[in-house]
């Protein structure tokens, strides 16, 4: 380790006392913390051009100092307890001399308010989580993806020397190009794809490729707060528009609102799925206004009941839907890989956008999605996946509709999180969350939620539930802990 010091032989300080000097400023100042190990006697030597004896010298007036001490092993450490600080006890006259100076003047930040975090530590989460978005880890292909990965590795070990291609791997934008005409009926060339760091990264790159000065954008209400935030931080006016059970309703909007932002397949958070008529009415209202639509695709590949419908960008044939997809639904968060396909005449303005915001992703990690994708081991994952969650929700739906018959659910047919709406008989959304967490059971209510905007007040009662992350006896015993708690509530 080299330490920021450094000595003048023409100053009229001795170089032993200057290198003392510095090294007590950076133990004060906490850049050399208790317990650090400082460079041998040797090492700094060699750092400094000066004597050996010079060092031992300066480390011995520490050691005596009582800033550094040595140890059995030979090494040299920071010292446990400041010497400083030890003999120091500031006054009255000098701390109020210290409160009464002048802060730094505060920057203009634009930092959204409420920023969502969906980082929850291992430790904080609870035994039976219905944590929302959180596909199962023990379903991953671990198999299938240490194969890929081994025979990718020799092929992309030279690009860790090289600046990756900001608009994407190439082979993966092409895969994606098959991939999304065949399930969502997008047809797309592999120029009209960025690939992001997830969808969030997708929500700021499209925001700011779209962001004009005192603009509006139409959200959902309740919706995503991610996009939210992300629109918000621009400059945007946010418009809140309901929801119903066709997905949002296209009404009487600004005309100047230049930007809709949609979760078409399964609607966030209450799991509509938009109707042919509404996104055809929706697409309408588009071109009329001279405006452009954010698709957020974010758990397409999670139908159950019915067909998927094409995605909302498959049936825009004026070019004004911008599609964000997500791997972290199919394949998992930790990723960081998600996608965006946009219009034709953005693509060139979107690449560039990207390359000023990032000099892209991983190449190696792109590559082994690509022939994850292209192996068919992508689409065989999505079928075991879809066949366990399919049969996880089916157990919650039946457990919750016997144990509480007086409660109803929606939001169902497909995604990976349905809503569950206690009755009136039940605690609030919030009550019971509360005594679920103390039970070691999570649920999410809307209402207070980080994950969810709400610009009108939120159902009370209504209640998220993820099902992906628990096997279904799992789920049984989730079900059977919140029975016991609202039965000792009654």
């Amino acid at each position: 380790m080299q330490l920021p010091i450094s000595v003048s032989k023409s100053s009229g300080t001795s170089i032993q006392a200057q290198i003392v000097t510095q090294m007590r400023e950076l133990i004060d100042r906490g850049v050399l913390s208790s317990g650090t190990r400082v460079p041998s006697s040797r090492e700094l030597s060699e750092q400094l051009g000066v004597a050996r004896r010079t060092i031992m010298l300066a480390y011995e007036k520490l050691i005596a100092e009582g800033y550094l001490e040595s140890r059995q092993s030979s090494a040299t450490f920071v010292s446990a307890l400041n010497p400083r600080r030890a003999i120091h006890v500031e006054g009255r006259q000098e701390q109020n001399a210290r409160d009464s100076e002048p802060c730094p003047p505060a920057l203009l930040v634009c930092a959204p308010r409420n920023s969502p975090n969906l980082y929850i530590p291992a430790h904080q989460r609870c035994e039976l989580d219905f944590s929302i978005g959180r596909p199962d880890h023990r379903l991953f292909p671990q198999k299938a993806w240490q194969r890929i990965m081994f025979e990718n590795f020799a092929a992309h070990a030279r690009v860790i020397s090289d600046y990756p291609d900001p608009q994407g791997y190439r082979d993966l934008r092409l895969a994606l190009c098959e991939h999304l005409r065949l399930t969502r009926g997008i047809e797309c060339s592999d120029e009209q794809i960025v690939i992001v760091a997830g969808a969030q990264d997708g929500l700021n790159l499209v925001a700011r490729l779209l962001n004009q000065p005192n603009g509006k954008a139409i959200v959902e209400d309740p919706g995503y707060n991610g996009a939210a935030a992300a629109i918000e931080t621009f400059g945007m006016e946010l418009i809140p528009a309901p929801v119903d059970h066709e997905g949002i309703v296209v009404g009487d909007w600004p005309k100047d609102a230049k930007l809709v932002y949609v979760t078409p397949s399964h609607q966030f958070p209450y799991g509509a799925t938009m109707s042919l008529e509404r996104r055809r009415k929706l697409l309408s209202w588009v071109y009329e206004s001279d405006a452009y639509v954010v698709e957020d695709d974010y758990d397409s590949d999670f139908r159950y009941n019915s067909s998927p419908l094409f995605a909302l960008a498959a049936l825009d044939h004026s070019r004004r839907v911008i599609y964000l997809g997500t791997f972290s639904k199919s394949i998992g968060p930790g990723l960081r890989v998600g996608y965006a396909v946009f219009p034709p005449h953005l693509a060139a303005a979107a690449r560039d956008l990207k390359a000023t915001m990032s000099n892209g992703l991983p190449t190696l990690s792109q590559a082994v999605i690509a022939q994850f994708i292209r192996s068919g081991a992508f689409e065989r994952h999505l079928v075991v996946m879809r066949r366990q969650y399919l049969a996880r929700r089916d157990t919650l739906i039946s457990g919750l509709l016997e144990a509480f018959p007086d409660t109803s659910i929606s939001g169902a047919e497909g995604g990976m999180h349905l809503m569950w709406t206690l009755s009136p008989n039940h605690p609030t959304a919030q009550e019971l969350a509360a005594k679920c967490r103390e039970a070691g059971v999570g649920i999410y209510p809307i209402a207070g939620s980080p994950i969810c905007k709400s610009f009108a007040p939120a159902n009370p009662r209504d209640v998220m539930l993820g099902y992906t992350p628990l096997t279904e006896e799992q789920v049984r015993q989730a079900i059977g802990r919140i029975k016991h708690i609202l039965l000792s509530k009654s």
